[in-house]
């Protein structure tokens, strides 16, 4: 039972200096900076997952029929369209 309690006290100890420890008052101007940089990993990720996925249409449309190919055009003309607006973003 004491080393339980002993325990729990090193773990609580350790708990509030963790959450005390990494919480920084900030700027309005260092927060927005932080915002934007966080908005723009986003838009980036989306921009990837985009040109990853016309990729894989391209590369499987060399496999497909001919109405496959058309699919696979369309497909590719929409990504692009959303690459080209997370790029202007």
């Amino acid at each position: 039972m004491e080393t339980f309690l002993i325990g729990a006290a090193i773990g609580a100890g350790l708990g509030v200096a963790f959450i005390f420890g990494n919480f920084k008052v900030q700027t309005k101007a260092k927060w927005a900076a932080i915002e934007r940089q966080i908005i723009a990993y986003g838009e980036n990720a989306v921009k990837l997952t985009a040109e990853n996925s016309k990729l894989r249409v391209a590369l499987a449309a060399g496999q497909m029929t001919a109405d496959g190919k058309k699919v696979a055009t369309m497909t590719m003309a929409a990504l692009d369209t959303l690459i080209a607006t997370e790029k202007v973003a």
